[in-house]
């Protein structure tokens, strides 16, 4: 899922006077991992992250916005002994988490109805190939909207972020039995979706 329509925030304050280094995670005495660097390697993963865990995509800058305030906040605590990324997406796990629970409060927006149903509007020159490719990737999110919480947050670590089920036991908080049972219904759950989503499409061809 692409981050192309992301508008990154420009860093400011002490993330702005701080240089990445070669890697661009960490800070040249410290060792301490740098927010400026951190932000740049990885918001566009962050922004993947949230997206398929479920934010709204108007809402997506905000919560990438959030997400980096805890870095920011906690980034002094992080003493490598997890990949970065994980506990990046651990980070924002939490922040969707919030973002879904508002979204379930609040009155559904059109804006939000038309993310569920998403137009696939095509210029003329879009080729076949191009179509359908949007096409797969419109019913693959209406499928993966489709799971509850629990297993939408397995599934996309699994088969999205592709970590393993130690990995997920630890970034969701759950036993690793747990993981493979809901991974095992999350499969089942979004193979059966995308089979009643393609039926409902030939049908109203």
């Amino acid at each position: 899922m692409s981050a192309g329509a992301l508008q990154r925030p420009t860093p400011t304050g002490a993330a702005a006077r701080s240089a990445p280094s070669r890697d661009g995670t960490m800070a040249e005495q410290s060792g301490v991992p740098d927010l400026a660097g951190v932000y740049e390697t990885h918001f566009r993963y962050v922004w993947r992250c949230l997206r398929s865990l479920g934010v709204r995509d108007a809402l997506l800058d905000d919560a990438l916005q959030d997400v980096f305030l805890v870095v920011q906040r906690r980034l002094a605590e992080f003493d490598g002994s997890a990949d970065l990324r994980t506990w990046l997406y651990a980070i924002a796990l939490r922040i969707a988490r919030k973002y879904r629970e508002r979204a379930r409060r609040e009155p559904a927006s059109l804006e939000a109805a038309r993310e569920q149903t998403p137009e696939l509007p095509l210029a003329p020159e879009t080729s076949v190939e191009t179509a359908l490719a949007r096409e797969r990737l419109a019913v693959a999110r209406r499928a993966l909207a489709a799971l509850d919480d629990e297993k939408r947050e397995v599934f996309v670590l699994a088969r999205i972020e592709e970590m393993s089920a130690p990995e997920i036991a630890t970034v969701v908080g759950i036993p690793i039995n747990t993981v493979y049972s809901r991974l095992r219904s999350a499969r089942l759950a979004f193979e059966a979706e995308i089979t009643r989503l393609a039926a409902s499409t030939r049908s109203s061809r």
